[in-house]
């Protein structure tokens, strides 16, 4: 799913570098990323999704080189390819919970809203324990709900991927299994790849594999970091 080759990317204001020599996700695999703050674990999501372009080196996500492609196809690609859990959620202040959940459907004309897509909104809904909120404008939300609302959108188009930053960093510990479960068996019966960010190391036992990015280092699960 996942090919990174002699990657290296710097933030020209503050000189940050990331380099990367390689690395690889296979299809349906989990992986977690654990490390300090600041050693550039979002970096690497913003990367793999092409919110950012590397300085050097090649980026390729399900067969396709996002480091070629256009702004405007690799928009277009990530909408329809990955599903994007944002650390800070990222939710359009003035829409529904409804309508933040179906922002992918908004933003892309090549996707088809129809009764199955609506009626997966409220599948998800119910199975992340906001079902009831739906209609609520999602500044009414508690973080960790907010937090909910962001992984039903992620998971709303059946992305080949999903890229999540601290996926459970607002959530209390019952619903922080919850939605770990609920990322697991989506992730098992579409053969999803997800690659998650975070710091706690109480939940990496579910993964496949930890990468341990302080140093770059790849210990099969486990759960060490």
């Amino acid at each position: 799913m996942i090919q990174l080759n002699d990657l290296q990317f710097t933030y020209a204001q503050s000189g940050f570098q990331l380099a990367i020599e390689a690395l690889e996700v296979a299809v349906g695999e989990k992986v977690a990323v654990v490390g300090p703050s600041g050693s550039g674990k979002t970096t690497l999501l913003n990367l793999i999704s092409g919110i950012c372009v590397p300085d050097r080196g090649s980026v390729q996500v399900a067969g396709r080189q996002v480091e070629a492609m256009s702004d405007a196809t690799r928009r277009s690609f990530r909408v329809q390819t990955i599903g994007s859990i944002f650390q800070q959620f990222e939710l359009v202040e003035y829409l529904t919970v409804r309508d933040n959940i179906l922002l992918p459907y908004w933003i892309n004309r090549s996707l088809v809203l129809d009764h199955a897509v609506r009626e997966r909104v409220s599948e998800l809904a119910a199975s992340t324990g906001i079902e009831d909120k739906l209609h609520r404008r999602v500044t009414r939300l508690s973080q960790g709900e907010q937090q909910r609302v962001a992984i039903c959108r992620a998971l709303l188009t059946r992305p080949h991927l999903i890229l999540a930053d601290e996926p459970t960093g607002n959530l209390d510990p019952r619903n922080k299994k919850r939605i770990l479960q609920l990322l697991f068996d989506q992730c098992a019966e579409g053969e999803i790849t997800l690659v998650a960010v975070t710091h706690d190391v109480n939940i990496l036992d579910g993964f496949d594999r930890t990468i341990d990015f302080e140093q770059f280092r790849i210990e099969e699960n486990g759960g060490g970091a």
